[in-house]
């Protein structure tokens, strides 16, 4: 049986980014830089920090322009040392 790549088993197409995020932990304001987006999900760009924890459910404050933020509801999916994959509970206008 073949293995499904990640791409394959993504519901949204992925389009690269490069936009400023604050992920808030607790009281913890974690800063980032998302370097792709879909209407249900993003992945950031991240210090290594021990505060980022797989289910794990925040807000999400992302800067799409200069008068133009967004703020929304995310569950980390997966986390690396240096990368952080967000699924977002409503959906992003992704174009």
């Amino acid at each position: 049986m073949a293995k499904t790549s990640a791409k394959e088993r993504r519901e949204y197409p992925r389009t690269t980014v490069s936009l400023p995020v604050r992920m808030w932990v607790d009281e913890q304001m974690i800063l980032g830089r998302a370097v792709d987006v879909s209407e249900q999900g993003l992945c950031v760009i991240t210090a290594p920090t021990d505060a980022l924890k797989r289910g794990d459910c925040f807000r999400i404050d992302m800067v799409m322009g200069a008068e133009d933020e967004v703020s929304l509801q995310g569950e980390v999916r997966h986390v690396t040392s240096s990368l952080v994959g967000l699924r977002t509970l409503e959906r992003l206008k992704v174009s």
